[in-house]
């Protein structure tokens, strides 16, 4: 009986002891928690933001690509097979129509024209004796001198000497023909591209021996969707060429849809000053509107969410700073982040177009979001932006 008041006396004294123990030890953690909800306002972040801007559409910019080219792109050749004699101009050389770019050896033309004049002199020759001959016999026909026959027979070979003399004489232009185009000319003003020739080459009728392109204005072909046709018609365009912007007019529209790349030709006429080659790359700029309501928000405000999804950082008052600094309107206001999950409709090199839980004019932080975490309380390093409505001229900063 005396041992079970001992244990019970001792028991009591023990739970005393450890209730004195844990006494401070509360009050410590209290005062710490005290200290925390307490803690200067200039220990807290400072985050950079914004407000958004509700639009109702959002607009995208297409670039489509095409190439520089001259108006007149051939490829000369001779009409006919040859060894090349002399070559009059090399690559990259500016040449006037009508100027002469190679020849081709004529020695067998020319041999064969002077056998085609001596046939015709030939020729003629009968013809003039055969002419006197009939002459002669009408002269003693008419006296009775002669037959009908022998006339008839002067008459006939006259007609065969006579289509000899046309024959011969057709032959001889053929020859001049032929040794006219062992001649290359140059059809139009142009610059020499290429020369695929060389003298003392025998080449084959056709082969190309030169590529010219006309000098002056160049044009651009450029493919579009049929979509865009409509933003067409009638207008002035601006063309981008190697990092510079030319203005150019539309000329043609084709009326076919390429079968490999779905697209509509576009020919354009660039001006005659306009500094650009042949084969060049060149872009024209198209938008097309999408009407579905969103906000722009630039590319340093979204972070990567769970499953794929997209966040940014909005900004809610602290309501615990409100409801101890009601008597101190100089503290800076406190804010709280909060993660909001947004869809990314449509995004450039700086800026996003985002559906979310988001509301017009609301905070949200714009760059820096990699220093904070849902939750975090900070202060904001533009104050005077949540105290002012934006004014209709800053609506938005990105104007795509």
């Amino acid at each position: 009986m005396f041992r079970k008041s001992y244990l019970s006396l001792l028991n009591t004294k023990t739970a005393q002891w450890i209730s004195i123990l844990l006494i401070p030890l509360t009050l410590q953690a209290c005062s710490e928690v005290v200290a925390d909800e307490t803690q200067p306002v200039s220990q807290y972040l400072q985050a950079s933001s914004e407000y958004l801007t509700q639009q109702d559409s959002y607009q995208v910019e297409n670039k489509f690509v095409g190439k520089v080219i001259a108006k007149q792109d051939a490829n000369l050749g001779f009409e006919f097979a040859g060894i090349i004699k002399t070559l009059h101009v090399i690559e990259g050389q500016q040449v006037v129509k009508g100027q002469l770019l190679a020849e081709l050896n004529t020695q067998l033309l020319l041999i064969e024209r002077n056998q085609l004049e001596a046939q015709l002199q030939q020729a003629e020759a009968e013809f003039d004796l055969i002419e006197a001959n009939l002459s002669r016999l009408n002269s003693l026909s008419k006296r009775g001198f002669t037959s009908e026959q022998n006339i008839d027979e002067l008459s006939s070979q006259k007609r065969v000497i006579a289509a000899n003399i046309r024959s011969t004489l057709s032959g001889l232009e053929a020859s001049q023909y032929r040794i006219d185009k062992s001649k290359l000319l140059a059809p139009f003003n142009g610059i020499v591209s290429s020369r695929q020739i060389a003298q003392g080459e025998v080449i084959a009728a056709g082969t190309t021996a030169f590529r010219l392109l006309q000098t002056g204005a160049s044009e651009v072909t450029i493919g579009v969707p049929a979509s865009f046709i409509s933003q067409l018609q009638g207008k002035e365009h601006k063309l981008e060429i190697a990092g510079m912007n030319y203005a150019a007019s539309l000329l043609s529209v084709g009326n076919e849809v390429d079968t490999v790349t779905r697209t509509i030709s576009l020919r354009f006429a660039l001006a005659d000053n306009s500094a650009v080659y042949n084969g060049q790359l060149a872009y024209l700029a198209l938008s097309q509107a999408y009407q579905q309501p969103g906000y722009w928000v630039p590319l340093s405000a979204i972070t990567d969410g769970v499953r794929g999804m997209w966040n940014i950082y909005t900004l809610e008052q602290d309501v615990m700073q409100q409801d101890r600094d009601d008597h101190a309107a100089a503290t800076p206001a406190l804010f709280q982040l909060k993660s909001t999950t947004v869809t990314v409709l449509h995004a450039t090199e700086t800026a996003a177009y985002v559906q979310g839980d988001l509301k017009d004019n609301q905070a949200y932080v714009n760059v820096g979001i990699h220093r904070f975490v849902p939750g975090q309380r900070v202060t904001v390093r533009h104050q005077q932006a949540f105290a002012q409505q934006p004014s209709a001229e800053n609506t938005s900063e990105h104007k795509i």
